[in-house]
């Protein structure tokens, strides 16, 4: 098959010329936005997951994971969730008859104290024996784990082939001057 059109051969030429000039990183850039993507959309799946199912607000949990972004020369990317014990205070907890409550879960015989900020119980008698109010570390971590290992392979596995695809299409077609 031959080209005869002048105009087309140029285009080509072009086109070629594009592709030489193309910076060598575009593939490792394209990587690491699909990776963050995956990452950023993955937290929001996981915070929303941790709050429904413990049945909290989610801005506490929001706080609790964290991504550590992929760079084009390191293409790792993390997604770390904070498994430590929640506050009833973080937790959103109001007051609620003698005690405080959130959601369905409830503190008896709870108090605050405006200088420490924070919801405690009375554990025994004298004055020290107090302790902040909140969900254990065991039900956080939990939650938090099973969310996170079911995200990021669902993200894995189903939105990454798709994102890497577009990514690669628009830095193609960019460098080659497609609109």
């Amino acid at each position: 098959m031959s080209v005869d059109s002048k105009e087309a051969i140029a285009e080509m030429k072009r086109m070629s010329r594009a592709l030489n000039v193309h910076r060598k990183g575009e593939v490792n850039r394209a990587m690491a936005a699909t990776i963050n993507d995956s990452l950023k959309r993955s937290r929001t799946k996981i915070v929303r997951r941790v709050a429904k199912s413990m049945q909290v607000k989610q801005a506490p949990i929001r706080s609790r994971v964290k991504i550590t972004r992929a760079k084009n020369t390191n293409l790792n990317g993390k997604v770390w969730a904070g498994t430590n014990r929640l506050s009833a205070r973080s937790a959103g907890a109001k007051p609620r008859g003698d005690g405080h409550a959130a959601g369905p879960y409830e503190w008896p015989n709870t108090f605050t104290n405006n200088g420490l900020k924070n919801i405690y119980i009375r554990k025994g008698l004298g004055r020290g024996n107090i302790e902040v109010a909140g969900f254990g570390a065991k039900f956080t971590e939990r939650s938090l784990v099973s969310a996170v290992n079911a995200e990021t392979e669902a993200a894995l596995s189903k939105d990454f082939p798709v994102e890497l695809f577009r990514q690669l299409k628009w830095r193609l077609d960019k460098a080659l001057g497609i609109k």
